[in-house]
């Protein structure tokens, strides 16, 4: 019997198109998935290191993506094993680990993430039973660690120099999927907060693309969706997804885009109601005067 995982980004990235996700930290709802998979983008990357989502939330929202075909990808707070687990064990189709300082760490990391197989025999990931990434199928033991293995993804962060400059012995560890550079908090240890254009980050980030590039694996950019011209410019590289847009700042420019709409819609109103008063005012003392007029007329003709 074939058992299979759906993970729609992961074999997109793979090929090397580009790849739009959705940041997600206030839209809790299941909706929120399906409107992701009608915007056309390839996945939702659900952040509870930025947010307040229970983990109930979380699990609910990878059902719902794995439902309507989107792949949750999912930034954790932390590294301890359980986060990794839990977060796996809901059916993420890949695990985005934040401030990742050193190799050993980066490999502990794997170690926690990553099942026991013949090609990576130091994973100790915990095996959890019937899987909802694999519909909960009875797989056997040895075909779901294979299998979760090579289809769910290990994505460390890079968000200081320090990571930048250990960017190709990160991509060399064995279940290193790919790497995610964290665009603000690289700039902030650069000492240059929302500077994109500066040489400094612009260098950093060429680096670990390169890196990414060597080792045959995907390059994601985090924190620069609103500059469309530096995507593609670091795609043209390598780069081959990024989080494209967050709920949170695409309702608020909505939002003020509406309410900008609606206050240039009443200045109009107003401003053609006080012409059309005035016309209307006008319009009906030409008759008084008229009057003033005639009766001026006549007496004059009269003395």
């Amino acid at each position: 019997m074939s058992f299979t995982v759906s993970n729609p980004w992961r074999d997109r990235i793979l090929r090397g198109e580009v790849c739009s996700v959705m940041s997600v930290k206030y839209a809790i709802g299941n909706e929120i998935a399906m409107m992701t998979k009608m915007a056309g983008m390839d996945g939702m990357f659900i952040d509870m290191e930025h947010s307040v989502m229970t983990m109930r939330e979380v699990s609910q929202l990878i059902t719902a993506c794995n439902y309507v075909g989107v792949s949750p990808i999912v930034r954790i707070p932390g590294k301890a094993h359980w986060q990794l687990s839990r977060i796996l064990d809901a059916g993420a189709a890949a695990v985005v680990i934040p401030h990742c300082e050193t190799v050993e760490q980066v490999k502990e990391i794997v170690r926690d993430a990553k099942y026991c197989t013949t090609d990576l025999p130091e994973g100790r990931r915990g095996c959890a039973g019937n899987q909802p990434i694999l519909n909960f199928q009875a797989v056997p033991t040895m075909v779901q660690n294979n299998l979760l293995n090579r289809e769910t993804m290990v994505l460390p962060m890079i968000e200081t120099p320090g990571a930048v400059e250990l960017a190709d012995e990160f991509f060399a560890i064995p279940g290193v999927d790919g790497v995610l550079v964290g665009s603000n908090d690289l700039c902030t240890d650069l000492k240059i907060p929302g500077q994109y254009d500066n040489p400094l980050y612009l260098d950093s980030v060429t680096k670990v693309i390169q890196a990414g590039v060597r080792a045959g694996k995907p390059i994601g950019i985090g924190g620069i969706g609103g500059r469309l011209d530096l995507l593609e410019k670091f795609f043209a590289m390598g780069a081959t997804w990024s989080l494209s847009g967050a709920d949170g700042a695409m309702l608020q420019a909505g939002m003020q885009k509406l309410g900008r709409t609606y206050a240039e819609m009443n200045t109009r109103v107003l401003e053609a109601r006080r012409m059309a008063n005035s016309t209307s005012t006008q319009t009906a003392e030409e008759p008084k005067v008229q009057v003033q007029s005639t009766v001026r007329e006549i007496a004059a003709q009269t003395a």
